[in-house]
C-alpha cells in the first residue's frame, strides 16, 4: 500500500464518520424535540394534575371539592384564559370530582379527553382523538 492509497483510505473514512455524525444529530434532534400536539398534551397533563393537587388541598381544608361552574370559585377556577388547545372542566359530586382537559388536537370533530379524579391522581386517558 502507497501514500496515495493511504490518503484516499483516510478521506473515505472521514466521509463515512461524517455522514454517521450526521444521521446520530438527526435522530437526537427527531426523539429530543416535541411537536405541537406533544407540548399541548404535556400542558393539559400538568394542569389536571395542579387541579388534583388543588382540590385535594382544599378538599382537606373545608370539606369540600371546587367546581367550576360555582359561581363562588370563579377566583380560583378560572379557566377562560387558559393558553392552549384544551379546554378545561370541573364538576363536583359532593364527596367526589372530576376533572376533564378536552381538545379537537387534529380538527376531524372528535375529542381527546383526559381525566382526573380523587382515586386516579394521574391523569387517565378517556377517549383519544
Amino acid at each position: 500500500m502507497n501514500f496515495m492509497d493511504n490518503r484516499a483510505l483516510a478521506k473515505q473514512v472521514a466521509v463515512i464518520l461524517s455522514l454517521l455524525a450526521l444521521i446520530c444529530l438527526m435522530l437526537v434532534f427527531r426523539f429530543t424535540t416535541k411537536t405541537e400536539v406533544e407540548r399541548e398534551r404535556a400542558r393539559a397533563l400538568a394542569m389536571l394534575e395542579t387541579i388534583h393537587k388543588l382540590q385535594e388541598t382544599y378538599f382537606h381544608d373545608f370539606g369540600t371539592y371546587l367546581s367550576s361552574s360555582r359561581g363562588n370559585t370563579s377566583d380560583v377556577l378560572r379557566w377562560e384564559n387558559t393558553p392552549g388547545l384544551f379546554e378545561y372542566i370541573v364538576i363536583d359530586h359532593g364527596d367526589t370530582y372530576v376533572a376533564l382537559a378536552e381538545a379537537d388536537l387534529d380538527g376531524d370533530g372528535h375529542l381527546e379527553i383526559w381525566r382526573v379524579d380523587p382515586k386516579h391522581a394521574e391523569p387517565v386517558l378517556v377517549q383519544e382523538d
